[in-house]
């Protein structure tokens, strides 16, 4: 099913598709954006404008902000030496081949990417693009990509690094748009703050509730509806309940300029809220420069809380009028989240669990609490240092799966406590044996796990035939790495072999 870009209205019911907004294309133009009416408007409470543009000390510097969306210019000189490629699915499909991977033939997201991230036109000018191309060179793209976009994201994501993640972007819920607020929530989950355009209302341009859309009707995600210049709430914004606030997306009168593809100098025009929503992900991820190891919740109930209240005229009363504005105050400390990417393995009738520590809300963890079930009872504890993501139980009873639960702590108290995450089965690896690797170790929920054997361990164990299954080979240590994406930092494994 397909979905599209929101930077103009979307058709709703079967298939999203693009229509124009502002008439006649406005020519992109060679010259740097001497004052950006977006910045200057988020720094300041009210109107008029007064041609400050600027965003502090922050710059979001060491946060990462992954644009799924039509691919980035890595070259423009608003954005240059920041934009690192990510996954490309329209030319890794053949579909739409752009070269370098995850540049940009359509201009949507160079143009979001300057909004977030730009060096004059952006609120996080020192932030790193990771550029997640999902959509071709008309904006369209496949529901079925975005998932597997978004899993991607959570592989490359690595535990403790600051990211945010924006989806200027929609679909209809009834065309599979539930596959696409489930790995939002995932990502969300695993400690990614998640920005998403609220969309631009129908094919005859007429906004609705942007609780139709997903993934804007996510709860936690930050959904973001437009307003002019003048504050006044935009024509096209779909509203309602499920939008969190809004900031300048633009209107027929004045257009967002930011960076385009065309050239390394180009700029154009663009209107929507495409626009709004890179500029909640820009501020949050100055917040998290600021405090890097805060929760998604504590980040999101800050910008919502801060916005401006009141400021935005013609918005119905099912709306928030809260406006985006950029307040760099410290934001208090919480409990820590939940651990994320949890690895059960077997190995000589015990079970090693690992985990990524959660955020720790602004307040370094003091341990983690780890609790093995058998039958929903608890028959094993241990607490591990902070810093440690990984204990082993021992003494285990061969061929019994088990549970396991992951919680950490820190000054405040006891965080957000994993599910019950089933083990695999325990057992003895023996020489000789041939076995699936599933068997052996799993990462809980719905990503892969990819695996190598270091090349210390060929001796003792061997990956074969199609499905990779594990050989072992002789008795011995087996080395191996577990990784989410190939190209990510694996979790090393020793399996021994009897």
């Amino acid at each position: 099913m397909e979905l599209v870009k929101q930077s103009r209205a979307l058709a709703f019911g079967g298939l999203l598709a693009v229509a124009s907004l502002v008439g006649s294309a406005i020519p992109a133009q060679s010259a740097p954006v001497t004052v950006a009416w977006p910045l200057d408007r988020i720094n300041q409470r009210a109107l008029p404008l007064d041609g400050n543009v600027s965003r502090g000390a922050l710059t979001g510097l060491g946060v990462d902000i992954y644009l799924v969306d039509t691919g980035v210019r890595p070259t423009h000189e608003q954005l240059v030496g920041r934009v690192v490629a990510g996954i490309d699915i329209p030319t890794a499909n053949g579909t739409a081949v752009v070269d370098p991977p995850s540049s940009d033939c359509d201009g949507h997201g160079t143009h979001v990417a300057g909004l977030a991230a730009g060096s004059t036109t952006g609120v996080a000018p020192q932030a790193r693009i990771i550029s997640v191309r999902v959509l071709d060179c008309s904006g369209d793209g496949e529901v079925a990509d975005v998932v597997k976009a978004l899993k991607w994201v959570r592989g490359d994501h690595q535990s403790g690094v600051p990211a945010v993640v924006n989806l200027s972007l929609g679909v209809d819920l009834g065309d599979d748009g539930r596959a696409i607020e489930e790995q939002v929530t995932e990502l969300m989950n695993e400690g990614v703050v998640v920005t998403v355009a609220s969309g631009n209302g129908d094919s005859a341009g007429k906004p609705f509730d942007a609780c139709k859309i997903a993934p804007g009707d996510v709860p936690r995600a930050l959904t973001v509806g437009a307003v002019s210049s003048a504050d006044i709430y935009a024509y096209y914004s779909n509203f309602g309940s499920c939008v969190d606030l809004f900031a300048p997306g633009g209107d027929r009168f004045r257009g967002i300029e930011s960076s385009w593809n065309t050239s390394d100098t180009s700029y154009d025009f663009d209107v929507g809220t495409s626009m709004a929503s890179p500029l909640v992900a820009g501020y949050a991820a100055l917040l998290l420069q600021q405090q890097p190891s805060l929760c998604v919740d504590a980040i999101a109930n800050a910008i919502t809380s801060r916005a401006t209240v009141g400021a935005i005229t013609g918005l119905d009363a099912l709306s928030p009028n809260k406006l985006l504005f950029i307040d760099t105050a410290t934001v208090p400390a919480t409990t820590p989240g939940v651990a994320s990417n949890v690895i059960t393995s077997t190995d000589a009738g015990s079970i090693v669990v690992t985990w990524d520590a959660p955020c720790d809300g602004g307040s370094p963890l003091t341990g983690t609490a780890v609790t093995l079930l058998y039958k929903g009872k608890a028959v094993k504890k241990s607490k591990v240092a902070p810093g440690v993501k990984g204990v082993r139980f021992t003494g285990l009873v061969n061929g019994r799966t088990y549970q396991v639960v992951v919680k950490a702590s820190n000054a405040l108290g006891e965080g957000i406590a994993t599910s019950r995450i089933s083990t695999v089965a325990v057992r003895t690896l023996r020489t000789g044996a041939s076995i699936d690797r599933d068997v052996l170790a799993r990462i809980a929920g719905d990503l892969t796990l990819h695996w190598t054997v270091s090349s210390s361990s060929k001796k003792v164990c061997a990956l074969r035939g199609e499905t990779q299954r594990l050989v072992a080979l002789r008795a011995g240590t087996c080395r191996v790495g577990l990784r989410t994406n190939l190209g990510g930092v694996p979790v090393l494994r020793s399996l021994r072999v009897s």
